[in-house]
This record gives structure tokens, C-alpha cells and sequence, in this order.
């Protein structure tokens, strides 16, 4: 495990984001992992949906854990689902899994093929509510899933290249998602918000005269404004601040929003 995992791994719980761990390790390796991480806590209740052999054992099994959880809401809950547990339920059981899922704080699901990576991916990309998934990952069987995901990050290692070369964005560590998320999605966000309306206003306020123009000259196609004046309203209004914008605009302090990650909620 890097540095700093469980701290990350905390504040995207607190900033809103839904953490789940695919992996291709046997079950309890991924379960010691995701303890010693913090993607399960000490006092989570785990729920195992383990070695099913049949779609019928595989609901009645998911329809007693949707009666668990819905028993002990209080308590927190994890999920731990095999690969082969995990076919059978997106095969003819995809809406009371998801149910199950959405219900639990942590999800972890091990013995996993690359491929199954990106079917899960995709799989709540195409759910009714539409999130937007993040994929990280740092070796070649991860990659079906960063290019599934609708933002894909890489994570340079000792697993070679392979993911960083698919992916958006590139990471030398795991500890510097929480950065790019909670401190340049925010600004980034803010930013892009404030230009569309920006862009709007500029062309109102750009195409409005030329248009009253028009009924004043009789629709003779005569411009209202030079040539010299449409190349410097561009450089002017469309170049200069939007680079000082982008560049400065800075809603809340860095540190803020990295030590109070509820912010980006």
C-alpha cells in the first residue's frame, strides 16, 4: 500500500464521491486490503455474495442481504461479490443487485476479470440516475475499465505503462486523486460554469445591435461594425479574459478545500 491511501480514500467518502475497489485478487487478500486501506471499516457489518453456482441460489441470496440491510439500516454495510457470484447477478439479477449495492457504504469485489472491470463500470454509467464513474488503476488489466469509465486515470508504477497510456489523466501516486479532484475538478468547474454564461452574454451583447441594425438599413446586408473592430472584440473579449480567468480565478483557497473535502458535495 502507498501513502496516504486511507486518507484519500476518507475524503472522497466525505466530499459525496462512491468508492468501489475492483480487483483481480482471491477473496481474502482484497478483504485484508481493503481493511488495511480503509475501504472497509472495523465496525462495518460485511456482507459476502460469495460462490454462487446458480441464478436461483444467487437471488435468494441477494434478496436475504436486501432484507439485511433494509432490518439494520444503522449500521454501515460492505459488500464483498466473487467474479463468478457477479456474472450470475448482472445476467438476470441486475436491478435487485444494484439495489443491494446502492444500499451499502463500500463495495469490494474480488476475482475479477478485466473485462468484468468494465461491464460494472458500465453498468452504472447506464443506470437511471446517470453518475458520472472515475476509473484509477496502475496495471494492462485495468485498462477495459479507465477506457469505460468517463474520466479514466493512470497510475505510474511498478505495473509498467500500460494504464497511463490509456488513460485522461496520469498520477505518479494514489494520494494526488484527492488533489486533482477536490482542488482542480472544483476550480475547473467553477470556471467553466462562469465562461458558458460569459460566452452567452458576450454574444448577445455582440449580435443584439447588429440585428436592430438590420431594420434600421433595411436588411441591405450592411455591417454596423468594422473590420478592425470584430478582430479586436475578439482578441479583446474572447482571448485575453478567459487566459486571465483560467488562469487566476480561484473561488476558495487550495488548502481549503483539500482539509474540508465536503465542500466539493
Amino acid at each position: 500500500l502507498q501513502d496516504k491511501v486511507q486518507e484519500t480514500i476518507e475524503a472522497l467518502r466525505l466530499a459525496g464521491i462512491k468508492v468501489w475497489v475492483l480487483t483481480g485478487d482471491k477473496h481474502e487478500t482484497a478483504v485484508s486490503v481493503s481493511l488495511s486501506c480503509g475501504h472497509f471499516h472495523r465496525t462495518m457489518n460485511i456482507l459476502e455474495l460469495l460462490q454462487q453456482r446458480s441464478d436461483n441460489e444467487c437471488a435468494e441470496q441477494l434478496r436475504r442481504l436486501d432484507r439485511r440491510i433494509k432490518e439494520d439500516h444503522v449500521i454501515q454495510h460492505g459488500l464483498v461479490v466473487d467474479g463468478a457470484s457477479l456474472s450470475l447477478a448482472l445476467r438476470e439479477h441486475e436491478k435487485l443487485f444494484m439495489e443491494v449495492c446502492k444500499n451499502c457504504s463500500a463495495v469490494l469485489c474480488c476475482r475479477m476479470a478485466p473485462l468484468q472491470k468494465a461491464k460494472v463500470v458500465r453498468l452504472f454509467k447506464t443506470s437511471p440516475e446517470k453518475p458520472i464513474t472515475l476509473a484509477i488503476g496502475d496495471g494492462a488489466n485495468d485498462v477495459s475499465m479507465i477506457q469505460e469509465a468517463h474520466v479514466g486515470i493512470g497510475i505510474m508504477g511498478k505495473e509498467g505503462r500500460q494504464a497511463v497510456r490509456n488513460s485522461d489523466y496520469a498520477i505518479p501516486r494514489f494520494k494526488f486523486l484527492a488533489k486533482l479532484l477536490l482542488v482542480h475538478g472544483h476550480f475547473y468547474y467553477i470556471r467553466i460554469a462562469t465562461l458558458v454564461q460569459y460566452f452567452f452574454y458576450k454574444n448577445v451583447c455582440f449580435i443584439t445591435p447588429q440585428f436592430l441594425y438590420q431594420f434600421f438599413c433595411l436588411f441591405s446586408q450592411q455591417t454596423l461594425y468594422d473590420s478592425v473592430y470584430l478582430t479586436l472584440y475578439n482578441i479583446c473579449f474572447t482571448s485575453l479574459p478567459i487566459l486571465v480567468f483560467s488562469l487566476f480565478e480561484q473561488l476558495v483557497h487550495p488548502h481549503v478545500l483539500q482539509n474540508k473535502p465536503g465542500l466539493y458535495r
